[in-house]
């Protein structure tokens, strides 16, 4: 429910911090104060223009509310207007004014002389009809049921329409499996390759160096080999006379065991060249080369991309077999949903003419004693509520054919069709304001509205309904009762509203009775006040 309005600035309401309650909250005031600023406020923070320039705030506090944008239990939304830019805030953090909407959607509903687009929305006839049927769980199953339909239906459309686009791809495909295949890409090939190729390429200089290698080591005289033989044996004759001469002694000898193993292995060396050899090596690299360029990837993505292939081709190639299945299961599921369609209809049809008898009912004890209520259950199309289009149409007078409710109404007319509706509906928004919805009437009337407002608020603990009035049969069976009065302080007005109790609310009465406060009128709002 709505718990707090903040407004820091709107017009002349400065600094005001009103507390709701649960129930029916009602604001009063003598003509001219400006009690209608109190749901201009509201609605400012849903988005309402403000042709005012000054710097403006106002914020809502809900709270116990359940929703995706709710935190621990609370609801926050305020618009601020600052410099003449706009700015709106959800829980304290920058949002848009869509979000806003969207946090507030099933939370709050505004009804006024000039504001009730809910009537004007072509959900919402349906809405209160499933609403009035109890039959929104059926719906729910029937969305399910047509979810799943159209998603076969597109599936079934995007195979057909891409068969075309599917055989192109396969032979696309075809291709480069062909060529990837004939390829046959081994991991670790291509850097076998290079390595042979630069070892070919450079055979005729690896000889000289390997003969130039080989001369040094052993054969030339005066070789390295015979150098370090001859150091060997100096140093033989002081092997024993100094253990560093020693350790030298046995590295030379090792070294020379070395130099002649060096000697052997380049000596083993198969310089076996083949010009043949090179020229397929080199055309080998040439192909991995030019596949990888290709398809942008290296040999192991060859070898992955031929995988991918084999397997996108499977599915193409199951395309084909999967369009009857779609099909088969699309008919299927056409039948179950042209069953609960058919039902739901079946009851909306019936249900609607109890609402209607209903609405009527109502309607004549608010003063429109000749109207004519009719919800009109048409045949359309499959769409999100099944095969059926809703739409209120209306008539306050005898002999006037119903049309369209928003085309025929009048504001005061359609706050009272919109009391009736929220009060025969199983299902409403947590907070329901009205602005002076009871405009135009009086006397025995009043006595019928309070009553049906009273019961509206008081369908559910989580309801409260907030209500602009200025007829005192409404205000007295209030829970809450506010009063908006305004002042002039240093040549500025400014609004104040006020919760008032007791001798506070008696004197209200009196004056909303009589436009005197009087011990009588006193009297009669302590009666009227005492008899709620």
């Amino acid at each position: 429910m709505l718990k707090i309005i903040n407004i820091k600035k709107f017009l002349y309401l400065e600094n005001i911090q009103i507390e709701l309650d649960r129930g029916l909250n009602v604001f009063t005031g003598e003509t001219g104060v400006g009690k209608s600023l109190i749901i201009d406020a509201i609605e400012f923070t849903l988005g309402k223009k403000f042709k005012d320039n000054t710097d403006t705030f106002v914020e809502l506090v809900f709270e116990n509310i359940e929703n995706e944008y709710s935190e621990d239990g609370m609801l926050i939304i305020a618009r601020q207007i600052k410099n003449n830019k706009s700015y709106y805030f959800l829980n304290g953090r920058r949002a848009t004014l869509s979000t806003i909407k969207e946090a507030v959607n099933n939370i709050l509903e505004i009804h006024g002389q000039h504001t009730q687009q809910m009537l004007f929305d072509k959900i919402y006839p349906l809405k209160v009809l499933d609403s009035f049927a109890n039959i929104e769980d059926l719906v729910k199953e029937y969305q399910k049921i047509y979810k799943k339909y159209k998603s076969l239906e597109k599936a079934e459309k995007e195979l057909s329409q891409k068969q075309s686009d599917r055989l192109k791809e396969i032979d696309i495909i075809n291709f480069q499996i062909e060529e990837l295949e004939k390829a046959e890409i081994q991991e670790g090939e291509k850097e076998n390759l290079e390595k042979r190729y630069e070892y070919l390429s450079n055979i005729e200089d690896l000889k000289n160096a390997t003969q130039f290698s080989k001369y040094t080591l052993l054969e030339e005289e005066g070789s390295i080999e015979e150098k370090l033989s001859s150091v060997i044996k100096e140093l033989s004759k002081f092997e024993d006379t100094n253990e560093n001469i020693k350790n030298a002694y046995k590295l030379l000898e090792d070294a020379k065991e070395y130099i002649k193993e060096a000697y052997y292995n380049l000596d083993s060396i198969d310089f076996d060249y083949s010009e043949e050899e090179l020229y397929h090596i080199e055309e080998r690299l040439n192909l991995l080369n030019r596949l990888e360029l290709k398809y942008n990837t290296d040999e192991k993505g060859l070898i992955t991309l031929k995988k991918q292939l084999k397997k996108r081709l499977a599915e193409l190639n199951n395309i084909e077999f999967e369009i009857p299945k779609i099909k088969k299961e699309k008919q299927q599921t056409y039948k179950k949903l042209n069953e609960i369609a058919e039902k739901i209809s079946k009851i909306r049809k019936e249900k609607a003419k109890q609402l209607d008898n209903l609405v009527e009912n109502h309607l004549k004890e608010l003063a429109l004693k000749d109207a004519k209520f009719i919800t009109k259950v048409e045949e359309t199309d499959f769409n999100s509520y099944g095969k059926d289009k809703i739409s209120f149409l209306f008539s306050a007078n005898q002999g006037i054919k119903p049309s369209p409710i928003n085309e025929t109404a009048s504001g005061g007319e359609l706050s009272r069709v919109s009391l009736v509706l929220k009060l025969v509906s199983n299902k409403s928004s947590n907070t329901i304001i009205f602005d002076e919805i009871d405009t135009g009437i009086g006397g025995k009337t009043a006595i019928y509205m309070a009553d049906k407002i009273k019961k509206l608020a008081d369908k559910s603990k989580d309801y409260q309904v907030i209500l602009i009035t200025h007829l005192p049969q409404i205000a007295v069976v209030a829970d809450t009762h506010y009063l908006i009065d305004k002042k002039s302080l240093n040549g500025k007005t400014i609004a104040t509203v006020k919760k008032v109790e007791n001798e506070e609310r008696e004197k209200e009465i009196a004056r909303m009775l009589s436009g005197i406060i009087n011990e009588k009128s006193i009297q009669h709002a302590r009666e009227l006040l005492n008899r709620k």
